[in-house]
């Protein structure tokens, strides 16, 4: 069965009626609204997974890139040449010698508590935009113990970001204030080198983030009204197919796909076919009818 895609001519009556609509009941509202593209599944994910997925989109969604505050989680090691390369610009040093694994506890305990790299040095500066705070695992973990604490970290910061390496221990860590409101950090491989660092994390600010949760349910934020009407239509078809790319069966599991302002209704621009309702096979047998209880004298 050939994948079905996008009109972007439906796409484009959609954003227009809702541009029109956000004209006319918002005409002192200054700020920008979020187009919310929502996909209906014919069925649930049946491996559904907290991990934040980066979606390419040609246009970038904020417009706020020099405003917005970014936190990096990092293993205690890295933390020193982390923090000297996104706060003050430092190159690091060079790679450290690190401990052979040779199956042991002991060589393995070693490795974890050595750096990869050297402090910063002395070398050309590197800018890297996006990270206001380096904060250590250790530091998340007995500084962050209450709930209001995790809050306050929360609400402090526009984006996370971690280290690959400590993915597995987020989950208990950041507990339900992130994942209630879909602020898992973003993982990135530190280990790659300063400039493929600062590309990751170019990356990650230019894409949309999508969770695939439990439900027939898929959303995400793919424009704003910042931008033009062309560039909301390119955005969500771009989004769309990103999306669909992400979950179960592709596009044969989409069963419809709306798009949306906060203010309005739902206006679809997709639907897909309705699937035959089965049929039970007749049988000749006629039915057995249960014989009724007699009451003991």
């Amino acid at each position: 069965m050939a994948e079905q895609h996008l009109d972007s001519k439906q796409v484009r009556k959609a954003v227009k009626a809702l541009l029109g609509h956000r004209q006319q009941k918002n005409t002192l509202d200054l700020d920008a609204a979020a187009f919310t593209l929502q996909v209906g599944l014919k069925k649930a994910p049946v491996d559904p997974s907290p991990k934040p997925r980066l979606i390419p989109l040609p246009h970038r969604v904020r417009n706020d890139a020099g405003d917005r505050r970014g936190c990096l989680i990092v293993k205690d090691a890295d933390k020193p040449w982390l923090k000297a390369l996104l706060l003050d610009g430092e190159r690091p040093g060079a790679k450290t010698a690190r401990t052979k694994l040779d199956g042991t506890r002991a060589a393995k305990m070693a490795r974890r508590s050595e750096s990869m790299r050297e402090a910063g040095s002395n070398g050309d500066d590197l800018t890297i935009e996006g990270i206001h705070k380096v904060l250590a695992l250790s530091k998340l973990r007995t500084s962050y113990k209450q709930f209001k604490d995790r809050r306050e970290l929360r609400d402090r910061f526009d984006d996370f970001y971690c280290d690959d390496r400590v993915v597995p221990m987020l989950g208990k860590l950041l507990g339900k204030s992130f994942f209630d409101r879909k602020r898992q950090p973003i993982s990135v491989r530190v280990t790659r080198g300063p400039e493929a660092l600062r590309e990751q994390l170019r990356k990650a600010d230019s894409c949309a983030r999508f969770v695939l949760k439990e439900g027939t349910c898929a959303a995400l934020v793919c424009a704003t009204t910042d931008l033009d009407e062309k560039e909301i239509v390119e955005n969500a078809v771009a989004a769309c197919d990103g999306l669909v790319n992400c979950v179960p069966k592709k596009w044969r599991n989409v069963q419809s796909v709306v798009l949306k302002l906060p203010d309005s209704a739902s206006l679809p621009v997709f639907a897909g076919a309705l699937e035959p309702a089965k049929r039970k096979i007749a049988t000749d047998e006629a039915p057995k009818k249960k014989k009724a209880r007699v009451a003991e004298p």
